[in-house]
């Protein structure tokens, strides 16, 4: 049963995402031209790069959590062997989250990335408000050689710290 006001998790997961808004836009906002193409802390990768990559962890939990929420109305091993197969396209997975950002940081100015994280951020708002109590320890198992932020089974509430840890992991590789 989806809540009708903002329980408790959904809070939580609003106070994270505004934070994380804040850190998202004050870097942003301090970026120059140079600083944006600025090789970062993470080996052949720019800071806009890290950034667009960074950002793009929300946008992932936008497709993840219709198969969260799925899958978890089902018997919790049922996904394992999903997620194993999903672990055997970790190479092409890997490929294509690095064009992905290569290509973002080239073709969007740094205020389009705060753009993409606000329409992020507020579609997972919209989503964790209709989330209903016994639904956020509900989940699925995941590829656990794609990422070292995701767990091995992660619950709705997990998926939704996803991407404020993967964002964290992530902040201190920009390069200043």
């Amino acid at each position: 049963m989806a809540t009708t006001g903002e329980g408790s998790a959904a809070r939580l997961i609003r106070a994270d995402l505004d934070a994380t808004r804040a850190s998202i836009r004050s870097l942003l906002d301090s970026f120059s031209k140079e600083d944006w193409r600025r090789q970062s802390l993470n080996p052949g990768w720019t800071n806009g790069e890290v950034m667009a990559h960074m950002v793009f962890g929300f946008v992932v939990v936008i497709v993840l959590l219709p198969m969260a929420r799925l899958w978890g109305r089902l018997p919790k091993e049922s996904s394992r062997s999903f997620a194993r197969m999903l672990d055997r396209f970790t190479g092409p997975f890997n490929r294509a989250n690095a064009f992905g950002a290569r290509m973002q940081a080239r073709l969007f100015a740094p205020e389009r990335i705060g753009d993409v994280y606000d329409r992020a951020e507020g579609w997972l708002l919209k989503k964790a408000a209709s989330i209903g109590d016994a639904e956020w320890d509900r989940g699925m198992y995941y590829p656990g050689r794609w990422d070292p932020n995701f767990s091995e089974f992660m619950t709705v509430r997990g998926l939704f710290r996803y991407p404020v840890t993967h964002f964290n992991f992530h902040l201190g590789q920009i390069a200043r």
